[in-house]
């Protein structure tokens, strides 16, 4: 269906259900376990320090592959590997 004008739906924003659940169970947590909350949210940080390094180091890979191909082929090929590591696996 294509629509030529803009559709709204009039529904109330209830918010998220797990919210309110989920903040109750984070306070409950730091005013018990205050140590063990705080081992949690440390992790939570690394983890997300790691993912984002993780995401760099990807994205630099891309760019400096991109650069070489540029540098070699003059845009018009793209390097392929040979390697059967790279292959999709079927099943």
């Amino acid at each position: 269906m294509i629509l030529t004008e803009p559709f709204e739906l009039d529904l109330e924003n209830q918010g998220s259900r797990f919210a309110k659940p989920f903040a109750m169970a984070v306070g409950t947590a730091k005013r018990r376990a205050p140590a063990f909350a705080n081992f949690v949210g440390m992790a939570v940080a690394e983890w997300r320090k790691l993912a984002a390094e993780l995401s760099r180091a990807v994205a630099s890979e891309r760019r400096h592959r991109a650069a070489i191909e540029r540098e070699l082929f003059h845009g018009r090929y793209r390097l392929s590997s040979k390697n059967d590591d790279d292959l999709p696996i079927v099943k």
